[in-house]
């Protein structure tokens, strides 16, 4: 678009603070990271930490102030969480706020009606990700150059994002509304995460040592929660992927060679022994009890290689096509054992068995 509506832009800088007008907004301030040390900012200060802390535990943060309208603290508190974040020197850490600010703006851009979220999805690729992007018509409301198209979909495996797979047309994708939203969010995680990685390591001042302490805590606390030993939960807390592939098991159903891959590692990851493992795949017609244990074992790192096998990831799931309703009753999840892992959280037992828990995801 050529120009924009004045409104727009400023419920757009509210949500969405790392646009250009926002950085410049704060930087006319005048604002200093000593600054934050003033206790008139203390409330800025909390709620840049608490920006971290909830992306870092919860994965998606809610967003402040009521709907689109303008929020200073939202502005204000985003630069001083940047810092925070890279005060952390965690690549996980890096990965989780880009992660989570960017699935938070998907979100904000999924509420936006009428022909508004065309001018803003417009607006954030060429102003904020320098993608050429045009406006077309229903149902492809949107073509992308290649060559950004490309950029964009980095990380989206699902079948339907391969180039193959798309109408491509005199040198552009064309695209729907709810796909040029999911390749804009994508575009800024990478985009923030960019940002992170430039600003390199970041000195911890006085005044932030408690809130750093705080947020390296939490760190330290997922990291344990991810190695540490975890709970035997019944088949109604495993994520629905594996609970359906569970039930095509038990009903004899035929499941393909990855299916069955991913059923063991996961099943193996949480405890079960190879015994158990083997019993499930009993009902199959197929059912060899010497193949099967010895294809379990080999998975399990008890045979062959002796490698053990991680379960695969969210990502490599939907390109097999496994992923239920494209994750969307996961909440957010980027691996069959996080949703695992949060599940035995939420239900409170850490106390079994350390040889379910060797799993990166």
């Amino acid at each position: 678009m050529t120009s924009y509506d004045p409104y727009l832009l400023e419920t757009m800088m509210s949500q969405l603070p790392f646009l250009r007008q926002v950085r410049e907004y704060v930087r006319s301030l005048g604002l200093q990271l000593s600054d934050f040390a003033d206790p008139s900012m203390s409330r800025f200060t909390e709620a840049a930490a608490r920006r971290v802390e909830e992306a870092l535990i919860y994965g998606v943060r809610q967003p402040s102030g009521r709907g689109l309208q303008p929020s200073e603290e939202e502005v204000i508190s985003y630069p001083l969480a940047m810092a925070l974040v890279a005060m952390l020197s965690s690549p996980k850490a890096v990965r989780r706020f880009a992660a989570s600010e960017a699935e938070r703006y998907g979100r904000i851009l999924s509420t936006i009606a009428g022909e508004r979220i065309r001018d803003v999805l417009l607006y954030l690729a060429g102003e904020v990700l320098g993608v050429e992007a045009q406006a077309e018509k229903p149902p492809y409301e949107f073509r992308v150059a290649v060559p950004q198209y490309l950029r964009l979909a980095v990380g989206l495996n699902e079948p339907r994002w391969k180039l193959v797979n798309r109408m491509v047309h005199r040198g552009y994708v064309y695209v729907t509304r709810p796909e040029m939203i999911t390749l804009v969010k994508n575009g800024l995680e990478h985009h923030i995460r960019r940002r992170l990685e430039e600003m390199g390591r970041v000195d911890v001042p006085q005044f932030l040592e408690p809130y750093v302490e705080r947020l390296k805590k939490i760190l330290e606390k997922m990291e344990w929660r991810r190695t540490g030993p975890l709970s035997r939960l019944g088949p109604e807390s495993w994520p629905p992927c594996m609970q359906a592939l569970r039930a095509r098991l038990l009903a004899g159903e035929p499941v393909s060679h990855f299916g069955n891959f991913s059923a063991a590692s996961f099943m193996l990851r949480i405890g079960m022994t190879v015994e158990e493992v083997v019993e499930m795949y009993s009902q199959r017609g197929d059912f060899d009890p010497r193949i099967a244990r010895y294809q379990v074992e080999h998975i399990a790192g008890l045979k062959g290689s002796r490698t053990r096998y991680s379960v695969p990831r969210c990502s490599t799931m939907q390109t097999h096509g496994l992923c239920i309703e494209n994750g969307r009753l996961c909440g957010g999840v980027r691996s069959p054992m996080e949703y695992y892992r949060r599940m035995a959280a939420a239900k409170g037992g850490r106390n079994i068995d350390r040889k379910a828990s060797q799993e990166s995801g």
